[in-house]
């Protein structure tokens, strides 16, 4: 079952440029676009549904199957390495798209480290790839780190 937390209680500042009102929020940008975002509670069994939720939203895009790997990655990251994983933890996921130019990113609640990206992992290791993996995919790809309350992780697609 799909878990939505009311965005505004999330325990990290979403960005101020967008007014935040609902649950769910599309709200309209400059430059003739749009940007959805969903909050989800920090547990493995979200995954699934933050992916699900940029499949549907990105139905028409090329470059849908490259985003919904790099949704599922960063939300995978956010629950297994930062606070968002913990008990009551939340994470955010966020498309903006503007034609067929997309940016996936992912809100988390913080840890003590900060994102490794082309970090390569060893050989044989089940986990560490998902930052390589965003990486080969997207065009482009960064972070924000929000004193003490998280990170907004994203991989633009064009």
């Amino acid at each position: 079952m799909l878990e939505v937390r009311n965005i505004p209680r999330a325990p990290f500042p979403l960005p101020t440029a967008i007014p935040m009102d609902p649950i769910d929020a599309m709200n309209d940008f400059q430059g003739g676009g749009m940007i959805w975002r969903r909050a989800f509670t920090g547990t493995p069994d979200q995954i699934p549904h933050a992916r699900q939720l940029v499949r549907v939203l990105l139905a028409d895009c090329p470059r849908r199957d490259d985003a919904e790997l790099i949704a599922s990655e960063l939300a995978g990251n956010a629950v297994r390495h930062t606070r968002s994983g913990h008990a009551g933890g939340e994470f955010v996921v966020e498309v903006a798209r503007s034609g067929q130019a997309v940016t996936v990113a992912v809100y988390d609640s913080g840890s003590d480290g900060t994102p490794r990206f082309g970090t390569p992992c060893p050989t044989g290791d089940e986990y560490g790839r998902g930052l390589s993996i965003v990486v080969a995919l997207a065009d482009e790809v960064g972070y924000e780190a929000f004193r003490e309350r998280g990170h907004r992780i994203w991989a633009h697609l064009t």
